[in-house]
């Protein structure tokens, strides 16, 4: 999965370098997974990287979930997301540098949702018109990025709305799900063996 978001990035053309932060217990795993791909890996937290002063204006450098600008952009994006389109990537980076603060895919929430109270008993059913899925690759501008918060691209759009920043939205992408149970992982396989025909 991260192989596969990583050449997602890496396919934008806005990014010549993909620094990936990990844990250092898979440090060793990462760096042979990406041989051979403009990728290196750090278990050293966001705020201790700076842009590469070598790179072009519109370069970045970053990891695999998150990426630093030399323009000040910041791309972050979750691994468990391998299939998102690189057209999100691009088209949240346009946003930032169109003046929006900060710009994250959504979709249309489609799914009933249903108020329940801690005896498990529907109470109410929300206006779902108004409700969106965030997904990943988001983008901020780099001066209000959290460090503290970007490992986690959705709680870092959630504390900047929290905190009257403006969260600008574009069009997600059915393939961009996250990968977190068997199930997810199962059709993600699936769908690799598709790809790879």
């Amino acid at each position: 999965m991260v192989v596969r978001s990583v050449r997602s990035l890496l396919a934008t053309d806005l990014v010549d370098h993909v620094v990936l932060l990990v844990a250092d217990e898979r440090r060793d795993a990462l760096v042979r997974a990406c041989l051979g791909l403009s990728v290196s890996v750090s278990t050293h937290a966001l705020s201790d990287m700076q842009p590469h002063a070598h790179q072009r204006a519109d370069a970045t450098t970053g990891d695999g979930p998150i990426t630093i600008s030399s323009a000040d952009v910041v791309v972050v994006h979750e691994a468990s997301r391998p299939f998102a389109p690189s057209a999100l990537a691009a088209a949240v980076v346009a946003a930032v540098r169109e003046g929006h603060e900060m710009a994250v895919p959504v979709l249309p929430l489609v799914d009933t949702v249903k108020q329940v109270d801690a005896d498990g008993l529907v109470r109410g059913t929300p206006d779902r018109s108004g409700l969106r899925v965030l997904q990943t690759p988001l983008a901020v501008r780099g001066d209000l990025l959290r460090p503290s918060l970007a490992a986690d691209p959705l709680a870092l759009a959630r504390h900047h709305a929290a905190s009257g920043g403006t969260v600008h939205t574009v069009p997600g992408h059915s393939a961009a799900f996250s990968v977190h149970s068997a199930w997810d992982l199962e059709l993600a396989e699936l769908l690799a063996k598709r790809i790879e025909r």
